[in-house]
């Protein structure tokens, strides 16, 4: 589609956009620009649409090793082959009409995937916007240059030197780049920091060129189940709900869902930014795609109790709309929006 100004109504809210990508049923609209990313999701007869036909947000999980090796880790250990490319291409043949974005993931760095590039090229062609989560360890400049391919990119703040200089480069070439930051116990105070508008690393960002920090709750599970010290405490939580919905940082900022859920429990968004947010998405609007093909609710969701095997249906939509174990996760988000079915 060529893109096109929209001017769209939901209630009293006006949304004036250019989208190229549109997608319709009786239940919802999608509009969506491939070059910005700006989605907006509306549903009709004056109804917030609980959850959309397909995914509109798929991680895949094309990695199945990393070399890093973090103690933290909420995939575990635990190794497997990496996704192949024709199951990367079987995903978006059937998704593409749908889904708006890939979050190229898994375990380590996907841009060390062997068919990194034709990953990236494949989702673009087909209208699908890849985005993908780097250490910034080792980072090429071709790697780089396929970035540009790429919605943004997200470097993981390991406050090293190799962490400030994929910043640098990519930033350097004008790629759409943005901080993921685990927000944990001993995190907290520079988290703190960030929203205060401070420089938490001194110099080492160039926070005028960043594009958005994001916040992702840190979770206890993989290598990180028996360090509960690095929990966030209630009241760490909620002082930081009370200032992230009025940062002072000139970039913008951002929260994972399982980070929300436990915000909202503390502060209320305003109407602009409840429009902006919502509570877990997964298998809802969102859903997890393992390097050996389990499509899973989300990425930290117990992989065997919620898995289903794509290999065995080769059918995405049955599988996100009639699987058993994706209708039951669902359940429980809809009885209480606020409750993690993965227990995080």
């Amino acid at each position: 589609m060529e893109f096109e100004e929209r001017i769209i109504r939901d209630g009293n809210q006006i949304i004036k956009g250019i989208f190229d990508k549109y997608y319709s049923t009786p239940d919802y609209e999608v509009h969506f620009n491939t070059m910005t990313g700006l989605e907006v999701l509306k549903g009709r007869n004056n109804r917030d649409p609980f959850r959309t036909e397909l995914p509109l947000l798929i991680d895949v999980g094309i990695m199945g090793s990393c070399l890093n090796s973090c103690s933290f880790c909420y995939q575990g250990p635990e190794t497997e082959p990496h996704m192949t490319f024709d199951n990367f291409k079987m995903i978006i043949d059937q998704v593409k009409h749908h889904t708006n974005q890939v979050a190229l993931g898994g375990r380590g760095d996907p841009n060390l995937h062997p068919e990194f590039k034709e990953f990236v090229e494949y989702a673009r062609d087909n209208n699908v916007v890849p985005n993908y989560t780097t250490s910034g360890i080792n980072l090429t400049d071709e790697q780089i240059e396929i970035s540009k391919m790429c919605g943004a990119v997200a470097v993981s703040d390991y406050n090293k030197g190799f962490t400030f200089n994929a910043l640098r480069r990519l930033m350097d070439e004008e790629i759409k780049t943005n901080i993921h930051f685990i927000f944990s116990n001993p995190n907290y105070d520079k988290a703190m920091k960030i929203v205060n508008g401070e420089d938490a690393w001194k110099g080492k960002v160039d926070i005028s060129r960043l594009n958005a920090i994001v916040f992702l709750l840190f979770k206890p599970q993989g290598s990180g189940k028996d360090k509960p010290e690095l929990i966030p405490t209630k009241g760490q939580i909620k002082e930081f709900a009370n200032i992230i919905f009025t940062p002072k940082c000139q970039f913008k900022v951002g929260m994972d869902s399982c980070l929300i859920n436990h915000v909202l429990d503390y502060s209320i968004p305003n109407k602009i930014q409840r429009m902006a947010i919502d509570t877990c998405e997964s298998s809802r609007m969102s859903v997890y795609i393992s390097p050996s093909m389990r499509m899973i609710p989300c990425s930290f969701a117990d992989h065997l109790r919620w898995g289903v095997n794509i290999s065995q249906f080769e059918d995405i939509r049955y599988i996100w709309n009639d699987s058993p174990n994706f209708i039951n996760f669902r359940k429980i988000i809809k009885n209480k929006p606020n409750k993690c079915p993965a227990g995080l």
